[in-house]
């Protein structure tokens, strides 16, 4: 990175990290005085009406740092990516107004997607050879990344539900994709990275508090998960030669970016396939998350949401490691076993009512079996 670059990074990172620090109060008492609350209900895990709306800053940080880092944008993505991230924000701010069906929540979140598509720096025309899969035709890629996207967007949307997780989470996976971009010298994307990084920081100062405590609402997870769901993107389309300063194969770079995206890509997974095994709607909240599991389990939101984050570190940097080290068939089995035992601690660790009868069940069958 050159002394330009370099100094404007370090100078984006302090600038959105203060501008959001400046702002996140003001919105919070714009949004209490107009009585924009979250009132709890018998999923909440707060007590008392806080304020939302704190998405709003990732928006404007956005914003600002596509509009300052144009000069860093050799393929004219910016106006795109405004449109997109607009699109997200105001659905998920009217959602948080008025609480939008479901089914108009999606068509928001659908045409803002479909604007990147437009683009061809998101298409993924080629898996490199991963699950033997190389060319890829381009209506395949556009269906398959819109449903990429679609996904990232609402599990991001679906782990918001504890004070902090969604904030760390989002700053873990953009951080490893800050150093990847760094390494990659993909300056304009890391300005982006980078300002995710900052805009978060400084929400989880508020979104932690007592007296002053903020939620960002479905205002800020849908663009969050827009925003570094096209950073995904972005490294899967890139070719065989970017990859080399990484010292991995380009094939097993799926792999490290499930590592990555592990807690939103697991609760997701789960969470749907437990819905349909109850029959219910995909679109019906419950208590089922990962997050409701710890908190369930004794510990507090902020222990909980740092124990999730750190999970996730933990597999992504793990990952990060075995696809230097072995082979595309052998870090898949790991990263599997990796998802079996996080599956299997939740199993343990949950205590509400139909697991017990579902660990009853099991009990039983295996003391028939065995007896």
């Amino acid at each position: 990175m050159s002394g330009t670059n370099h100094g404007f990074m370090i100078l984006l990172f302090f600038g959105i990290f203060s501008l959001s620090l400046y702002l996140i109060p003001k919105i919070r008492a714009i949004a209490l005085k107009g009585n924009h609350s979250d009132t709890p209900d018998h999923r909440s895990s707060h007590s008392s009406p806080v304020a939302t709306f704190g998405g709003v800053t990732f928006f404007i940080s956005y914003i600002l740092v596509l509009f300052f880092a144009q000069s860093l944008d050799d393929n004219q993505i910016s106006l795109t990516l405004i449109a997109s991230i607009t699109i997200l924000f105001f659905t998920g701010f009217l959602d948080d107004l008025w609480n939008l069906s479901p089914k108009i929540k999606f068509l928001g979140q659908f045409v803002g997607v479909a604007l990147l598509m437009f683009h061809p720096e998101f298409r993924i025309l080629s898996l490199h050879g991963f699950m033997g899969i190389f060319e890829i035709p381009l209506y395949v890629s556009i269906v398959g990344s819109m449903i990429f996207l679609l996904g990232l967007i609402n599990a991001f949307n679906l782990i918001d539900g504890i004070d902090g997780l969604t904030g760390i989470t989002g700053i873990i996976v953009a951080s490893f994709y800050s150093f990847m971009l760094y390494k990659l010298e993909y300056y304009f994307f890391l300005s982006i990275s980078i300002a995710t990084i900052g805009t978060l920081l400084a929400f989880l100062r508020f979104n932690f508090s007592v007296s002053k405590k903020i939620f960002m609402g479905d205002t800020g997870s849908l663009v969050i998960g827009l925003v570094l769901g096209l950073l995904t993107l972005k490294f899967m389309s890139l070719e065989d030669g970017a990859y080399t300063v990484l010292s991995f194969k380009r094939l097993q770079l799926p792999l490290f970016l499930v590592g990555v995206l592990f807690v939103p890509i697991l609760d997701t997974l789960r969470v749907m396939f437990l819905r349909a095994v109850k029959g219910v709607s995909m679109f019906k909240p419950d208590r089922n998350h990962i997050h409701h599991i710890i908190v369930d389990f004794g510990l507090s939101h902020r222990k909980a949401s740092f124990f999730i984050g750190g999970v996730n570190f933990i597999v992504a940097l793990t990952m990060f490691i075995v696809i230097q080290y072995f082979n595309a068939l052998q870090s898949s089995f790991i990263l599997l076993l990796l998802f079996l035992l996080a599956i299997i601690l939740l199993f343990l660790m949950n205590k509400n009512r139909a697991s017990l009868k579902l660990k009853a069940k099991i009990k039983n069958s295996m003391l028939k079996m065995f007896f």
